[in-house]
């Protein structure tokens, strides 16, 4: 269940740099496909069929892949009873048996379990619990408190005397 898709997360880089380059490459490409083709193309019909077509080709590969894995499957399905036919060709299709083991085998008991870890005997010390040290040196923290306090003080004082 906890198997990861790979390679689906470039349709959202793609698309990320799309709208961040876009403003500045799609105006200079639909100029020039707008001399090409003889007919207006705008920025923002271009970036809506990049776009379009950036997702057609993310389903169209995932389908390619599905059916390739599901073509490998069924090959690999069949690799075995190939395997069977050519043990004896007077019965093709016939499997063989799988040896039955010996009475003993079947109902001979398990080997116990190992023994559980023991804890510790009273007299043995246990390492003190860890203690966690704060990201934030309090100090710096502190300082930085006082700092917003003091720009806040100025700016409201400079907020009063000058009265915008």
């Amino acid at each position: 269940m906890e198997e990861r898709r790979r390679g689906s997360g470039w349709i959202g880089w793609v698309i990320f740099l799309l709208f961040f380059l876009g403003p500045s490459i799609l105006p200079p490409l639909s100029r020039w496909l707008s001399q090409l083709t003889g007919q207006p193309i705008g920025t923002s019909d271009l970036f809506i069929l990049l776009i379009v077509s950036v997702i057609v080709f993310s389903i169209g590969s995932r389908i390619f892949a599905v059916l390739r894995n599901v073509s490998e499957r069924t090959n690999r399905s069949e690799l075995p009873e190939m395997k069977d036919l050519s043990r004896d060709s007077s019965t093709p299709g016939e499997r063989y048996p799988m040896p039955i083991p010996p009475p003993e085998e079947i109902f001979r008991t398990p080997p116990p379990p190992p023994e559980p870890p023991r804890l510790p005997a009273s007299s043995t010390q246990l390492p003190s619990p860890p203690r966690f040290e704060p990201i934030i040196d309090p100090r710096i923290l502190a300082f930085g408190i006082l700092g917003l306090i003091f720009i806040g003080l100025g700016c409201g004082v400079l907020f009063l005397i000058l009265k915008p």
